[in-house]
């Protein structure tokens, strides 16, 4: 299984412990690790060319795709990359564990409500445990690909929605179905 992991690239440095220990659980129990975390972008102080950023941007996005789960430790404050990228990572429909040591939350998502996320406050002695736990929870909550044909017409809807209205194909036909079973009663999920 793919894990994103990201944390904040200006401090990174400060918080290398929990960031190795954090790689180190994902990596232990059998997690191919993909790491946003670039320093990149920190060594080069906002110099980096456009077109390097633009780079690294789309290589993150790349990452977040290939990922069937996303971590992030979310100590210290960075609303640049942590925060954006948390937001992508759930507009992308990706379940999220958002780490932040004991006393360090991130105040700026106390109010967000989304079932996609889970927030987890730890310390040296229990990340371990309670991201394994969370892992095995999030999990839960992992999209599953499902094929199926429709006809030429029903394409070119899906097509003219999407175009038309900005909104990719599976999130229209997604919607559609979760408007349904809200109203079928019968329906114990």
């Amino acid at each position: 299984m793919k894990v994103y992991f990201s944390t904040s690239r200006f401090y990174k440095q400060k918080n290398i412990e929990n960031y190795k220990a954090v790689i180190e659980v994902l990596e232990g129990d059998g997690f191919d690790v993909l790491d946003g975390s670039s320093t990149r972008l920190c060594e080069m102080g906002f110099k980096m060319p456009v077109k390097e950023m633009s780079d690294l941007y789309r290589s993150v996005v790349k990452m977040m795709d290939k990922s069937e789960l996303c971590v992030f430790e979310a100590s210290y404050p960075s609303t640049l990359h942590i925060g954006h990228e948390i937001t992508l990572a759930l507009e992308k429909n990706k379940p999220v564990i958002g780490l932040h040591a004991v006393g360090r939350e991130p105040i700026l998502f106390k109010g967000m409500k989304n079932g996609k996320i889970r927030w987890v406050e730890y310390n040296s002695k229990n990340l371990k445990g309670l991201l394994l736990e969370a892992i095995s929870e999030a999990k839960k909550d992992i999209d599953v690909r499902f094929n199926f044909f429709v006809s030429p017409e029903i394409l070119a809807y899906l097509d003219w929605v999407s175009q038309n209205k900005m909104v990719p194909r599976s999130v229209f036909l997604r919607n559609l179905i979760e408007k349904e079973m809200k109203k079928d009663k019968e329906f114990k999920g």
